[in-house]
């Protein structure tokens, strides 16, 4: 007999992961259509990236790889997808009950904020923050 889990509350979807061709092209292009604001830009491991957003919202975190750079194709992926929850520490519980495994080099303390992440059935990445954006509004820091 299976024994009833706690539900998860979402909040919000936070952000979405995007790999880019041209990382300029694609900031203006959401400025343009959807009036998203630059959050903050940075390089990380020889990949520059950017998050841009209207506040509170939803926010995109793009990354531009060195190697894929001006390379445009059908069917970029999504690399990941974050979700806002209410208790971060029940949530984290709640996962554990589930059976769901946490990515060990992917529990993150950012400035603002924690995040955890796992990997779903299909594959996609996924992470459980505990502040909007990763606390970008308040610390100028992002979760991405």
């Amino acid at each position: 007999m299976s024994v009833a889990l706690d539900k998860i509350r979402i909040v919000a979807v936070d952000h979405i992961q995007l790999d880019v061709a041209d990382i300029e092209e694609s900031r203006d292009f959401y400025a343009r259509v959807f009036g998203f604001e630059v959050k903050e830009v940075g390089i990380r491991a020889f990949t520059r990236w950017m998050t841009i957003g209207a506040n509170e919202t939803l926010y995109l975190c793009m990354h531009e790889y060195a190697e894929g750079r001006g390379v445009k194709n059908d069917g970029l992926e999504i690399t990941h997808f974050g979700i806002l929850v209410e208790d971060f520490d029940r949530v984290l519980t709640q996962l554990r009950d589930h059976g769901v495994k946490l990515l060990p080099d992917y529990e993150v303390q950012y400035h603002s904020s924690r995040s955890v992440y796992f990997i779903d059935p299909n594959g996609y990445k996924v992470e459980i923050s505990e502040k909007y954006g990763g606390g970008i509004e308040s610390a100028r820091y992002t979760s991405c």
